[in-house]
């Protein structure tokens, strides 16, 4: 099962780097959250939970054929309103649909927690290591239309603005190792500049989808792993 969840994962990828129109892949696009010119805005917030059996309007889970969706539930951990994404031997992530302009609100902030890390020999920079008790999925499109995605992670040995590439798919290292664990954390990156980093062009450029991914499964072991708001703002 390890293996289909990992050729899902990478064909996922292949069809969302190849043409825009996949974007359905990830469900239909409504209540698609748009900034209004305000200094910030958020994408999610969870300080009020909300349905997740229909799942509310404007969110997707995206599920990995042939393998166990990662388990969520609304919570407060250590004072602080979140949600909780557990996994064992699972992945899967929680969509959100949005149209940001980078340029515009070039600066991503987030609160995360990881209580239970990846624990495994593996080489994270290998797709049989390619496992992360947290991590944010980027889908961005071009002026062109083309599609970009990228993922922002939290590494497990990895650490913080560190890169790695797996058959050219890119991944940002916020933050990482174990002696962060078991803390919250808030961080803010200047998302258009890691964009830049790694397609060094200038093409205008939106953020179409962002999603909490959690997975287990290529390591077979389990992670836990808890997000507060996120958020996007416009530059200094």
């Amino acid at each position: 099962m390890r293996m289909a969840v990992s050729i899902a994962l990478w064909c996922l990828l292949f069809v969302v780097s190849s043409t825009g129109c996949n974007r359905e892949r990830f469900g239909r696009r409504s209540h698609v959250l748009r900034p209004q010119g305000e200094p910030e805005i958020l994408l999610m917030d969870f300080t009020r939970p909300f349905s997740l059996e229909p799942l509310a309007p404007g969110w997707y889970h995206y599920e990995f054929f042939w393998h166990e969706p990662m388990h969520i539930e609304f919570v407060t951990k250590n004072d602080v309103p979140a949600i909780k994404l557990s996994t064992r031997n699972s992945a899967s992530m929680l969509i959100r649909h949005v149209a940001i302009d980078l340029t515009d609100y070039p600066w991503l902030s987030w609160q995360w927690y990881v209580e239970q890390p990846i624990e495994s020999p593996v080489d994270e920079k290998t797709k049989k290591g390619d496992d992360h008790p947290a991590r944010l999925f980027l889908l961005f499109e071009t002026g062109a239309g083309e599609s970009r995605p990228m993922e922002i992670i939290w590494g497990n040995t990895l650490e913080g603005g560190q890169y790695k590439y797996i058959d050219g798919f890119a991944h940002y290292v916020a933050r990482g190792g174990n002696q962060h664990i078991k803390q919250w954390f808030t961080e803010n990156v200047n998302l258009l500049e890691v964009y830049r980093t790694i397609w060094s062009d200038q093409e205008p450029v939106t953020l179409t989808e962002i999603g909490l991914f959690c997975d287990s499964d290529d390591t077979d072991t389990a992670s836990v792993s808890y997000f507060a708001k996120v958020l996007m703002k416009k530059g200094h």
